[in-house]
């Protein structure tokens, strides 16, 4: 497309394409310039910089463009559907023989205005750059963890007092918890040494906010609805995984969550925001401390399982067993999706 046509240009950006006008002796040129500054004397190399210059304002208003004529697009789509809306009303007060029919119609059309209106402009980040940016918080986590000598064991912790979870790495290999209000410094120092450690707020602690407030009854307090619950946030809340499957045990104290077609972090990741969220959602339905283990599999990505004490016991172990298979009287539910995007896999 040349952009010295503007009614394909036009056309095009009307349907949601996006455009950059690029040269290669542009970007040539370009990595020339960087190597210096200054008016170098060339007159060939000074039109090419003139060029640049100008096709990156090109580029940035052919942006803004895009920008407006999708925002108008969604001003008209509003309007007809408001106009729509409104017809449907006055027939239903014109025709009482079809009223029902019609003022349904008008209200359903005056509702898709208002969510065509309010909802449909808002801008998405991707996958890469939602991942690039947490990679960036996982990796200074981890790093404080490893230079601090601290244990592989990961704790979330809930606070009654502030609705909050705390995720806590313990110093020793036989710790106890700290108190709530340890808790809530980063680093975790109190006259108990085995008590001490690091705590921070868990990645799923925001997603679990977004979480409850989707949810259409109250958080469940037993082990098969949260097992649920957290099922259903991942693969059709959040889309972090194409599919996820739980296997719960309450006598045993465990939940396994099998995630396959992850499409944020990997099994690696300090945090990892799908094994987060499924400890977070755990520990405020149970209102007790989880122990979390992420562990790679062959036939899926990654299983998360969770431990918690069982009978009330207050101190808490760091040692794990790896995920088992389904023992006799668990339970299991899966979800998933059909529009996994294998190129948005992470």
């Amino acid at each position: 497309m040349s952009a010295d046509d503007p009614d394909r240009l036009d056309e095009g950006l009307a349907n949601g394409e996006t455009h950059a006008v690029v040269s290669a002796a542009t970007e040539r040129d370009g990595d020339a310039g960087r190597t210096g500054t200054g008016d170098t004397g060339d007159p060939d190399a000074d039109a090419d910089r003139a060029e640049l210059a100008g096709l990156r304002r090109e580029n940035v208003r052919l942006r803004q463009r895009y920008e407006a004529l999708r925002e108008g697009q969604y001003r008209r789509t509003a309007v007809a559907l408001t106009a729509l809306g409104v017809a449907g009303l006055l027939g239903g007060a014109l025709f009482p023989p079809v009223r029902e029919t019609l003022v349904v119609l008008g209200a359903i059309g005056l509702f898709a205005a208002a969510v065509t209106r309010y909802l449909s402009p808002e801008r998405f980040i991707s996958v890469g750059v939602g991942a690039s940016v947490f990679g960036a918080h996982a990796g200074n986590h981890a790093a404080v963890v490893d230079e601090l000598g601290l244990q592989d064991a990961t704790v979330y912790v809930p606070d009654a007092d502030r609705d909050s979870v705390r995720l806590f790495v313990p110093e020793h290999r036989a710790y106890a918890l700290p108190d709530a209000e340890a808790l809530r410094d980063t680093f975790v120092v109190t006259d108990d040494e085995l008590a001490r450690g690091v705590a921070f707020d868990p990645s799923g602690g925001g997603l679990f906010d977004e979480f409850e407030r989707s949810l259409d009854g109250p958080l469940g307090d037993d082990p098969e609805t949260l097992a649920r619950q957290a099922t259903d946030a991942l693969v059709e809340l959040f889309e972090l995984a194409g599919a996820a499957t739980a296997e719960t045990d309450a006598a045993d104290g465990r939940l396994t969550v099998r995630v396959e077609d992850c499409r944020f972090a990997a099994a690696e990741t300090f945090d990892t925001p799908v094994a987060s969220l499924v400890a977070v959602v755990v520990a405020r339905g149970l209102d007790a401390p989880v122990v979390t283990e992420v562990a790679a599999g062959e036939e899926m990505d990654f299983a998360v399982t969770c431990r918690w004490e069982v009978g009330g016991d207050e101190e808490t172990e760091t040692e794990t067993e790896p995920s088992a298979d389904a023992a006799d009287g668990t339970t299991e539910t899966r979800r998933e999706t059909e529009n996994a995007d294998p190129d948005e896999r992470r």
